[in-house]
């Protein structure tokens, strides 16, 4: 266990030091950064760290994670192969296999999370419930539609349970760059579809791609503020538009994520981090291993006090 906070805490440490050696800030304020930066570890440990078994034969902890804010991803991942770590990537969020569509013509967007960031679904609401999702595939693009204020939300969708035709029309023309008449033989078909299904949603799939441009400015200039979820390891963003205190759209992103992997006594300890600053923390036991609350309670008290020593001295 100990070798886990070992671990994490060299990632810190790299990123304190940068702060220190390359950081024109006066000592105070550095001092001040990572003296928080340390309080927070803490915080943020006693407040994600859930350890769960997740099979009979195989033990495994987990953290659901945290977000660092901003940090030299580069400079981390080049330090931890310096110091012989095993460096494993990229992943999205747990696979290697690379998922959604990176636009080549948002530039804001890269801007905002880095050119190798992947799009993965918008979500349009008409109201609170009842709204519809999408998700890229290889063939196109497929589309769900949900209405969560049907008396029976497990009884089969049904064509009167989607959203107005001219919202639907609008909404197809829109992402899709395609006429009106084209937006309306795609209702048609999703209405069929709903006809011939006995699913608790409306589905459709479309031989398109998104225009993803179009449909992020559509939701900068239709909302009134939008809100961006942190990373926690895994490189999943959600970025949520309103207009005032209504939400019309979701979009949800993702950014490859590095393990930074230790084998030690037979348990592998892996910190999952991101470009935006998330990092998540993972142990590996053999079969039949736990680790008591209480031990684990006590390493973090210990380590992370150790962590601000090194951080002050830095």
């Amino acid at each position: 266990m100990n070798s886990l906070f070992i671990t994490f805490g060299i990632v810190f440490i790299v990123v304190v030091f940068w702060i220190w050696r390359y950081k024109n800030w006066s000592n105070i304020k550095k001092g001040a950064l990572t003296i928080i930066l340390a309080a927070g570890l803490l915080a943020a440990v006693y407040a994600s760290f859930g350890l769960i078994l997740i099979s009979s034969d195989h033990a495994g902890y987990s953290t659901t994670g945290s977000n660092l804010g901003d940090i030299d991803y580069d400079e981390i991942i080049s330090n931890a192969k310096k110091a012989g770590y095993k460096v494993d990537g990229p992943y999205y969020v747990n696979t290697k296999d690379t998922i959604g569509v990176h636009p080549s013509n948002v530039k804001e967007l890269d801007e905002r999370f880095g050119e190798d960031y992947r799009f993965l679904s918008v979500t349009y609401y008409y109201r609170e419930n009842v709204y519809f999702s999408t998700w890229h595939s290889e063939s196109g693009t497929d589309i769900s539609f949900y209405n969560e204020d049907r008396p029976d939300t497990l009884a089969p969708f049904k064509p009167e349970d989607l959203p107005p035709d001219k919202w639907i029309v609008e909404k197809f023309r829109l992402m899709f760059d395609i006429t009106e008449q084209e937006s309306r033989d795609y209702l048609t078909q999703l209405k069929d579809s709903i006809g011939n299904s006995q699913d608790e949603s409306g589905e459709i799939s479309i031989r398109k791609g998104l225009d993803i441009a179009a449909v992020y400015s559509n939701l900068k200039e239709t909302s009134t503020n939008s809100t961006v979820s942190p990373t926690s390891g895994e490189g999943w963003i959600t970025e949520t538009f309103y207009n005032q205190d209504k939400k019309i759209g979701v979009l949800d992103f993702l950014i490859p994520n590095t393990r930074v992997i230790l084998h030690d006594n037979g348990h592998e300890y892996t910190i999952r981090i991101d470009r935006l600053g998330g990092v998540g923390m993972e142990i590996d036991l053999g079969a039949g291993e736990q680790i008591p609350e209480g031990e684990y309670h006590r390493i973090f008290k210990d380590e992370a006090l150790a962590f601000q020593s090194i951080f002050i001295i830095f």
